[in-house]
């Protein structure tokens, strides 16, 4: 078992010394998301956004990455901070195009815009949304949410 990794290390220091290397790196990148998405569980949507934004930048290549972003975004939306939202919601839209939450990203920029008042923005954002990914959850709610305006 691998010593406790302390919060001022960098990523896989621990695991170079525990002869697992890989397994205990993961492990600890894996941890990283973890304590960020609790503190967004909990509502210390700052912390969250801090975490996150310390996660993307120590582990910008790992799988979880996007999933980062995602979180930042929404713990700006949390906030009320909608234009840091659609902007963090934007780059990971940007970055990772393929990534299962974009259409997710896409919804969330489109609340954003219309909590800052542009409908006409919103709108384009849902049937873009709509567009690209017809058979995402994401666009039944745009659907839904088109249908009501």
């Amino acid at each position: 078992m691998a010593a406790p990794q302390s919060p001022g290390a960098t990523p896989g220091s621990t695991a170079a010394s525990s002869g697992t290397g890989t397994a205990d790196a993961a492990a600890i990148e894996q941890r990283a998301y973890d304590v960020a998405l609790d503190q967004f569980k909990a509502g210390n949507y700052a912390a969250a956004i801090a975490s996150f934004n310390a996660f993307a930048k120590n582990y910008g290549k790992s799988p979880l990455a996007p999933s980062a972003y995602y979180w930042i975004g929404n713990s700006q939306f949390a906030l009320k901070d909608y234009r840091a939202a659609i902007a963090t919601q934007r780059q990971l839209v940007a970055a990772f195009p393929g990534n299962p939450k974009v259409p997710d990203a896409l919804l969330n920029i489109a609340t954003s815009q219309f909590e800052l008042g542009d409908g006409a923005a919103s709108r384009r954002t849902l049937e873009e949304l709509i567009a690209k990914h017809p058979q995402s959850e994401a666009a039944v709610k745009a659907r839904q949410r088109l249908a009501i305006r």
